[in-house]
């Protein structure tokens, strides 16, 4: 028993070394702001991961977007990453969260994406902006 537990405990710190890769999130923000500009957002609700849709109908995320674009943000002009936070997890998918600064034709604001990385890639499990102006 003792041997099973040091070999448990052996496991869990290894697989706590490795960085998780942020490049597959930072490349699927690109796809979503350029799906958002052409004003795809059936597209943009396929790359949500399966939490997001249980909680946010098709119809509703294409209401939302639509929304947001027409009285809030307008075109989408350009976005910089302020900062990726990886959080491993041992019991369900690890996630990694990205902010960024952003600007559209009418606001700017900060963005927030959480991918959820399971072993079929990246899926968006949360987004929202905030003013930061």
């Amino acid at each position: 028993m003792k041997k099973l537990m040091k070999c448990v405990i052996l496991i869990l710190l290894l697989s706590g070394c490795s960085p998780i890769d942020t490049d597959p999130a930072i490349k699927a923000v690109n796809v979503f702001h350029a799906l958002y500009q052409s004003g795809k957002y059936s597209d943009i609700y396929e790359m949500t991961s399966s939490s997001f849709q249980k909680v946010t109908s098709k119809e509703k995320f294409i209401n939302i977007m639509n929304e947001a674009k027409i009285k809030h943000l307008g075109e989408f002009k350009n976005a910089t990453l302020k900062f990726e936070r990886s959080t491993r997890s041992l019991l369900s998918n690890n996630e990694v969260s990205l902010f960024y600064y952003s600007n559209f034709y009418k606001r700017n604001v900060q963005e927030i994406f959480v991918f959820e990385i399971d072993s079929c890639g990246v899926k968006l499990k949360s987004y929202r902006y905030d003013s930061y102006e």
